[in-house]
């Protein structure tokens, strides 16, 4: 069995997650098995999988198995409920001590809460509430299966610790910390379905040295990678990984497989590691159907022309960049434009402020998440994106798929890869640290978008994804899974 490893996913999720679901459907059109494995106690864990289409069956978590059974890792969650209100005990200093919910997985949750100084921040001076116990219920029989401790570190914040299962196959076992509860759950993973696994790591901060310290026999480890494996390479003899993945660059060995998302990205890990090069594997975590929709090249731009981009509103996709380089577009170029902002996160009030400092209200627009942009890309005429990384750019060839060019900056690895400058798009120069030249960067890529050819641009969109079809990445994920 093919298990991508992962800790949660909730309504509103990342690239890594919506690589995922692109895998899995690659794996269902190659006949390939799969389950998705989620470490993180998620109450609302089965509408969050309802929102993205997946089946209960394909879908299983650690608490939910040790509260249900060993049936549950065949089967997945047999009947879904309605989720339960939260009841809440108050002490009478208007405390919070307990709280207790059922989630439609059918698991009581009992949270038990202490009242105790500020570890986090020694400055203030006011009691902070906190869960200190938690205990797991089988709602249907009443039996407690699991108990476990909430330790405020001052460093680490919430830490699980002591954890007891009660009437585990007739015992009653205790683990110290989580890595040996994970390890206890990877290796009932493997019995459950044949000792034959393969761990596809997605998220590996509680997982790579659990599977990779010591190898569950005949296990296969894949680990993807999907961002910029380094956080610098200032000093070329000793680069600095990125934190997610530096426990897999220190422990290449223990790895069957490494998949970056392009071409650009593994022939810069294997710089590092040049040994490395049967072992590192370049497979696209997006793509275009098989068939792709025909462009009419007559097509001109609209009036006013329509710009799109679509991102997690988050630091690292400085959109705010894109937002005054197309207020500037408009108001010191007199370009007549609209530009439609989709997506949600933690930069949305900023960004909306800088659409009202930049007075773009009525042409700059936050359009909010949509899970229909196959549909909506056909609308627009180009798309922006001023995202300083992409391991992949997921967004960058669903744009290109809808025959819109992409205006970008020239960052690794994404962009490099996906887009060529002056065929389907434009690629910018970038500075980290200087905001004006990024934005005239982005101005000037826009312009050079109303200079060319616009038609040709269209034309050209279909021929760079020829290579990203989806028929041609399953093929890939088989020959790779069937060679381990």
């Amino acid at each position: 069995m093919n298990f991508f490893i992962n800790q949660a996913m909730g309504i509103g999720n990342s690239g890594v997650e919506h690589a995922q679901f692109y895998r899995a459907k690659r794996l269902d059109q190659a006949g390939l098995p799969y389950r998705y494995i989620f470490l993180n106690f998620v109450p609302e864990l089965h509408k969050a999988m309802a929102h993205w289409n997946l089946q209960d069956e394909q879908v299983l978590n650690l608490w939910e198995y040790l509260v249900l059974g060993d049936d549950y890792l065949k089967t997945g969650l047999k009947h879904r409920r309605p989720a339960g209100e939260s009841e809440l005990v108050v002490d009478r200093t208007n405390t919070h001590r307990k709280r207790e919910n059922v989630t439609d997985a059918g698991i009581r949750f009992v949270e038990h809460m202490v009242k105790g100084p500020d570890k986090h921040d020694p400055e203030n001076e006011i009691l902070q509430v906190s869960r200190y116990r938690v205990e797991l219920f089988n709602e249907d029989t009443g039996e407690r299966k699991v108990m476990y401790e909430v330790i405020d570190d001052p460093h680490l914040k919430a830490v699980v610790r002591n954890i007891h299962l009660f009437n585990q196959d007739g015992e009653h076992m205790f683990f110290r910390s989580l890595n040996g509860l994970h390890r206890f759950f990877f290796e009932k993973l493997d019995a459950a379905f044949g000792h034959q696994s393969t761990f596809i790591i997605d998220r590996g901060e509680f997982a790579d040295d659990v599977l990779m310290r010591d190898r569950i026999p005949n296990s296969k480890i894949v680990y993807i990678v999907h961002a910029d494996q380094l956080a610098n390479r200032d000093d070329p003899k000793y680069p600095l990984w990125n934190d997610h993945y530096e426990y897999m660059l220190e422990h290449m060995d223990a790895v069957d497989a490494v998949v970056t998302a392009t071409k650009r990205q593994r022939e810069d890990i294997l710089v590092d590691f040049p040994d490395a090069g049967n072992k590192v594997v370049a497979i696209p975590v997006g793509g275009v159907r098989d068939q792709s929709a025909s462009v009419d090249a007559a097509v001109d731009m609209h009036t006013p022309i329509r710009f799109i981009t679509a991102s997690r509103l988050a630091a690292e996709k400085h959109v705010d960049i894109a937002v005054k380089a197309v207020a500037k577009l408009h108001e010191e170029r007199g370009v007549d434009v609209v530009f439609d902002i989709y997506g949600q996160g933690e930069k949305k009030a900023e960004i909306e402020q800088v659409i009202k400092d930049a007075n773009a209200e009525s042409y700059i627009t936050m359009k909010g998440l949509s899970n229909d942009l196959d549909n909506i890309y056909p609308d627009y005429d180009a798309f922006i994106s001023t995202s300083f990384s992409e391991g992949f750019g997921l967004t960058y060839i669903e744009a290109l798929n809808a025959a819109l060019p992409v205006v970008t900056f020239d960052a690794r690895f994404g962009a490099q890869e996906l887009v060529q400058d002056g065929f389907n798009g434009f690629l910018q120069p970038l500075k980290r640290e200087d905001e004006s030249f990024n934005i005239a960067q982005i101005v000037l890529g826009l312009e050079r978008l109303l200079d060319a050819d616009y038609g040709q641009l269209k034309q050209n969109t279909q021929t760079s994804v020829e290579d990203f079809q989806d028929h041609v990445t399953a093929a890939k994920w088989e020959e790779l899974l069937n060679a381990l």
